[in-house]
Formats: C-alpha cells, sequence, structure tokens
C-alpha cells in the first residue's frame, strides 16, 4: 500500500504501541499524517515524545469534524469501533479506514502464524514462540502483544521469518476488508465477551472466524475441538485443517479418526485450559516441523504467561495468584477450577461487559 503523499490520520495514540506505532510508519512512508486523540496532551507526553522528530501534526484532548474531512485514510484505534460517528463522517467523505494490524498484513514479507480466542491466545501463542525461536527459526511475537509495535517489527522481517501474531476480534475486524488471513491459523476457543461492543455472540465469533475465512486451501488451520464454536469452525474452514482436544488425548486431522496422542510430562502449568493451550501450540509446532525433543524441553521449561494464574508470592504456606487477566466469568470459573480440592480465598470484581453470569462457580 503506497502512503507517499497521503493524507493520515491516526484516530487513537493511546500508550501501548498500537497508535504510536501507526503514527510512525505512516510518517516514514511519506504520509502527511496527523493524530487525534480525545486524550489530554498531558497524559499522552510520552508517546507524543517517543514520536518527536517524525512529521506528524497533533490534535489532542478532542476529535474535530476538520480532521476527518480532511483525511484520505484514518487508521483507527482497535477499541473503535466502525460505527464511531467520526469513522463514518470520514468515510461518508471517501476515505478508507484501515487498521494498523492490516497495513503489517500488506507490507509483511514472512510467514504469519495467527492466534486467536476468547481466552488463551496470549498463553498459546508465546509458547509457539518460544518453540519455533528454540528450535532455531527465526521468529518474532507481534499482534495484541502489550508494549510492542507491531509494524515496527518489519525491518526485521525476511521472507524466512515466522512471524507469531496474538489476535483480538477487533483486530480481525481490519482483515476483512483486504479478505487477509494467517497462513495457520489457530483458534483456541469463543466464549461470550465484549458483548458491550457486539450486538451479540453471533457478531463476535464472526469476527474471529476472520482468522480463517480467506486462508487458502494450501494454508494450515487448527481448532480445539472441545470447544462448540471452535469445533464448528474447524468444519467451515477451507485450508488443511486439525483439531486438538484434551478430552481426546491428542489431535487428528480433520476427517480423520487416527487422535495424535499428547505424551508431554512435567508441564509445569496448572489448569485443564492450559493443557488446551499447550496442545494447540505444540500441534501447530510439529505441523511446522519442529521436532518433538525440542517441543518438550521448551514445554518443560515455560512457566506461562504474566497476570495469567501467576504465583507472586507464598507466605507462611499461603499461595498468592495473580490472575486478574481474567475478565470474563468463564476466565473466573477455569481459574478457580485450576485449584480444585484446596481452601480458596477469591478476591474478584469489575465491568461484568453485559456476559452472562450463571456459569460463574458457587461459593
Amino acid at each position: 500500500m503506497d502512503l507517499r503523499g497521503k493524507r493520515v490520520l491516526i484516530m487513537g495514540l493511546g500508550l501501548q504501541g498500537s497508535g504510536m506505532a501507526a503514527a510512525r510508519y505512516a510518517a516514514q512512508q511519506g504520509a502527511i499524517v496527523r493524530v487525534t486523540d480525545l486524550k489530554s496532551p498531558e497524559i499522552l507526553a510520552p508517546s507524543v515524545r517517543a514520536l518527536s522528530g517524525l512529521p506528524i501534526a497533533f490534535v489532542l484532548g478532542e476529535h474535530r469534524n476538520e480532521d476527518f474531512l480532511w483525511a484520505e485514510m484514518v487508521i483507527r484505534n482497535p477499541g473503535i469501533s466502525l460505527s464511531n460517528p467520526y469513522v463514518h463522517l470520514a468515510y461518508e467523505h471517501g476515505a478508507s479506514i484501515e487498521m494498523e494490524i492490516a497495513l503489517f498484513f500488506l507490507a509483511c514479507p514472512g510467514r504469519i502464524l495467527g492466534v486467536t480466542g476468547t481466552r488463551g491466545k496470549t498463553t498459546t501463542s508465546t509458547l509457539l514462540y518460544k518453540i519455533l525461536s528454540e528450535s532455531g527459526a527465526p521468529t518474532v511475537l507481534g499482534g495484541n502483544v502489550a508494549g510492542v509495535e507491531t509494524l515496527s517489527l518489519l525491518p526485521q522481517i525476511t521472507p524466512e521469518t515466522l512471524v507469531v501474531l496474538e489476535l483480538s476480534s477487533w483486530q480481525l475486524e481490519g482483515l476483512a476488508p483486504h479478505r487477509i488471513s494467517p497462513s495457520l491459523a489457530i483458534m483456541t476457543n469463543v466464549y461470550p465477551d465484549h458483548l458491550n461492543t457486539y450486538s451479540g455472540m453471533e457478531e463476535y465469533a464472526a469476527a474471529k472466524a476472520n482468522i480463517f475465512r480467506f486462508q487458502h486451501p494450501s494454508d494450515l488451520a487448527l481448532f480445539n475441538y472441545d470447544n462448540p464454536w471452535t469445533r464448528r469452525f474447524g468444519e467451515e474452514a477451507l485450508a488443511q485443517t486439525w483439531f486438538t482436544s484434551v478430552e481426546l488425548g491428542g489431535s487428528f486431522k480433520r476427517g480423520s479418526s487416527t487422535v495424535t496422542p499428547f505424551l508431554l510430562t512435567d508441564i509445569p502449568l496448572v489448569g485443564k485450559h492450559n493443557l488446551e493451550n499447550i496442545l494447540l501450540a505444540t500441534t501447530a509446532a510439529r505441523l511446522l516441523g519442529v521436532s518433538d525433543e525440542v517441543i518438550a524441553a521448551s514445554v518443560r521449561n515455560f512457566h506461562g504467561v504474566a497476570q495469567r494464574l501467576e504465583e507472586i508470592a507464598v507466605v507462611d504456606g499461603v499461595h498468592f495468584i495473580n490472575d486478574s487477566t481474567s475478565t470474563t466469568p468463564v476466565a473466573g470459573k477455569v481459574g478457580v477450577e485450576a485449584f480444585s480440592g484446596r481452601p480458596i480465598v477469591l478476591v474478584a470484581g469489575g465491568n461484568t461487559k453485559q456476559l452472562p453470569l450463571e456459569n460463574w462457580p458457587a461459593t
């Protein structure tokens, strides 16, 4: 995509990387760049400093109609809906609406391996990245990863690079207009989430399904058979498709009754949900040609991701667990079940996000 001389408006600078990366990339590609964000200049000062020296104009603390009428392209932050009135204004006046991740897909020369799901996508993508890196393959990790500017990874990516991307439902929305999907797609599960921003489960699940919708028959897709939504999607995929199942004890190709058993032992992570994540990551690595020895060694030395059943202290025999990324009832339920049979003091709260609470574990 040629951005030279194009009037590009970044909607949402933020503090986490996506907006900054889009602004930097567009400026480096020769675009005329303007950034707008509702947050104040004081809050966004670190992000503005990070972009100092680049020809970028900032409109902070407000959105103005004139900026959206000026733009030929609007690059929206993943948290900004397509139905946003400012986005709609720009679109109605001829601007294209893009997202950072779509620009990355269009420019990336490497092989993209995408991971999505309501729960488990961070653990699965991080473990897959670890296995591939330890196999000796040139590998990078990006996407919905805090602090990572995915577009800024492009200079280090060659056609031989394996690019592991954690992808949210909002990011996957940005791929649909271009009809692109990763060459390897992994879906961990689909549960109710973000129903305060989607009209219902069907719309939310459809956004997730963009990870495989535009694959080619030579691509690979991997689905969790034990989740009803991902099992259904696995039957719809055009790519060469495999399923994984903790309940059946392994993985199998769609249409086959032969299950390759999951034989790994000495796994540091707790919980059935983590077995599902590990089975997906290891099956993907095996399909990519990594040896069982490398896979087993990587899994044995993988102790999970911060804020996901993370043990932060043991005091007088009491284990303190940080599971603060569990922002849905389902996630809270599997976290509690991971310590079944032990006395538990649960500290919980937050926004319901209009999610069903009937499956929350009884006290």
